[in-house]
Formats: structure tokens, sequence, C-alpha cells
């Protein structure tokens, strides 16, 4: 839920994070940062053979995202987009002025639906005139979220009373549809659905496709394994916990499970795999990472676990995980991240759910 700021510090501490949220970094002596300093907005530098790494800036909190391009003879391969802001579109225009003059773009592919990652598709798409690939779960996510099936104002209603939360008229502005659609320049034609154990192929490398579910349904990873590179999306990040909730459109019933599932994968992958993650620094510590998120929801369960010995809504609990104020999308996300973290335990048996009057409450189950 959190971002670094743009003063990265190299090795010998983990970068600053902005307001949006709270920070989770590994202790800095274990992880090992790039030294390749982080291009400015718009601006791309190579991080490894083939491949480029770019910054793109965001108008939220969360104040940056890294575009990678993966380059070959004839173009380069876009990995994600930034959201549908003007100093997005900006930074691409940049882009077209240095990297895309030499390495014309071929392609498209997203890791996942958040908008700070797709929501500049269509855009892409049609000012190049090139493929976009993702995964179909993404897409149709996407139609739900951003097109389809916008939540009614009853629906966000019933699932922050279910939750708990009495006060919820301050909320309701957030789930406006304009809110949501204009974070997106609308959905991209998919050339090709691209799915778990796929293989994306350039003419200079090739890399392996894994699905990451657990902060998004459908979120893709690239591996590939002459460098020993990993484009991980949001699904591991250096010093942020991704966000990982029960939210409304959603399929997933057991979100937190799955991300743990997904971190387990990824875990077996080499000792010296550099990690390319959507936002923060490129480093090398994957397993350590590994552990360390690990730690922090495991920590999170067993707050909870204390704290329930009599029936508490997700609402009540929230000061239980989180130590700072929370208001508008901020305190969604987090009532979202603990009813995942409740029915992650009520799953397991290890809490009870009790429902009265409509409002669901987890008790511990001695």
């Amino acid at each position: 839920m959190n971002s670094e700021s743009n003063n990265d510090t190299v090795n010998d501490a983990a970068p600053l994070v902005t307001a949006e949220g709270e920070a989770l970094p590994s202790d800095p002596r274990r992880l090992r940062y790039t030294e390749i300093a982080t291009p400015s907005a718009g601006d791309h530098v190579e991080i490894a053979a083939h491949v480029r790494w770019a910054r793109v800036p965001l108008p939220i909190d969360l104040n940056h995202i890294n575009l990678w391009f993966i380059e070959d003879a004839e173009g380069c391969i876009a990995v994600d987009t930034g959201m549908a802001a003007p100093m997005c579109t900006q930074a691409w225009e940049q882009f077209d002025r240095s990297l895309l003059q030499r390495k014309p773009l071929k392609g498209l592919f997203v890791t996942h639906v958040h908008p700070d990652h797709m929501g500049l598709a269509q855009w892409v798409q049609e000012r190049y005139g090139v493929p976009v690939w993702m995964s179909n779960q993404s897409l149709n996510l996407a139609r739900a979220v951003y097109v389809d099936r916008l939540p009614s104002s009853e629906m966000v209603e019933a699932f922050l009373r279910t939750h708990g939360v009495i006060d919820v008229e301050t909320l309701k502005p957030m789930f406006k549809p304009e809110r949501f659609s204009r974070m997106t320049s609308g959905l991209p034609q998919v050339e090709r659905f691209i799915e778990d154990g796929d293989t994306l192929k350039c003419s200079t490398t090739s890399w392996s496709v894994l699905r990451t579910d657990g902060h998004a349904e459908g979120h893709l990873c690239l591996f590939e394994p002459g460098g020993n590179l990993l484009i991980s999306g949001d699904q591991v990040l250096p010093t942020i916990s991704s966000n990982i909730s029960i939210m409304l459109q959603h399929g997933d019933t057991n979100p937190l499970r799955s991300y743990l599932l997904s971190l387990e994968r990824l875990r077996q992958l080499p000792s010296d795999t550099l990690v390319l993650p959507s936002h923060g620094k490129p480093f090398i510590g994957l397993q350590q990472r590994i552990d360390d998120l690990r730690s922090h929801h495991e920590s999170q369960l067993s707050k909870l676990l204390k704290a329930c010995t009599e029936p508490k809504t997700a609402f009540e609990l929230l000061p239980i995980l989180f130590r700072r104020e929370l208001a508008g999308m901020h305190f969604f996300l987090a009532l979202g991240e603990a009813v995942a973290h409740l029915e992650y335990l009520a799953c397991d048996e290890r809490l009870a759910r009790e429902v009265s009057d409509n409002v669901t409450r987890y008790r511990s189950v001695v």
C-alpha cells in the first residue's frame, strides 16, 4: 500500500516511503539494491541485458510506477503503463522522443488489473498500434471494475455495514462510477490471453509466465532464466506490503491464502534473482523479502487471534492491524485487508464467524 520516495539510497538503507500507508521495509542488510541510479520521470536506464527500467509518475500518494521495456532487434515490449493522467501520458511522450525512436514499441504486457498498471493500456494500443497481452482473469475483472458491474451505493453500504461500519455516508463518494472509469483510458483489445506456464518470446530473451494471485486475481509475473530476472509486478516489493483484500466484485474468497501460496512458488527461483518490482528499486534477496512478507502477515494473524477472544467486527479490529489514522480509500483498503486476514483464519477454522442482524463478527476458536 505504500511507495518509496524519489530520495532513494543504495545498499546501506531502505528507501523512504511516502505518506500512503505504512512502510514495511526489510532490514537493508538483507537486500542488495541495484547501484544503478533511479531514472527520473519519463527517463529510462539499462537495468540488465535487453531490459530497460523506466519511471512514470503517479498522481496519488503512491508516487511512481516502474515500467520495463524488453528489447530485441526489432523493437521493444512494454510491461505496464501508468494511469490515465496527464503526467503519465507526458512520460510516454518523453519515451517517444528517446527510447521508442530507436526501439519502436511492438507490444504491451499488462501484469494486472489495477489502474496504475493498465490505466493507459487502450491509449498505448491506439497510439502505437500494438497488440496487448494480459490474463483473461485480469480483463474480466477490469470489465467488472471499470465498465460493466460498478458497485451500487447499496452494495457498498451493505459491505461496510456487514463488517461493522456504521457511518458509511462519508465513504460512498469513493464509489461513484466516474471515479473508477476515469482511472483508465478504456479497455484494450486483447490479442492474446497470457496464462500461467506460457512463454513470452523475444528474439533475444524468453520469459516464463507465472500466475501469482492474492494481490489481484490474474496477476502475472515474468521470469527470464537466462539472466535470472523476475518482473514481479506488485507481488513482491522491497519496502511495501501489497494490499491483500477481500473486495466487491472479486471472486477469490481467500486472497491471503492465494498470496502466500504464490510467494512460496516464487521462493523456488534462484537466490541471485534480480527482482524488478513495480514500485521501489530493483534488488537481490527474493527469498529474504518473502520471509519478511510472510512474517508480517503471520504477525497480523496472531494479533487478530489474540484480539478475538470476544466476537469483533473487522471495523473494530482495524486499530489492532493499522497504527495510523485511516481515511477515504485508505480506510476501505484497510478494511478489505482486515477482512481478508479474518477470512483466512475462519477458513483455517481458527476463528468462527458469528452473524447477527447482518453484521459479521469473528471469535477465536478455543
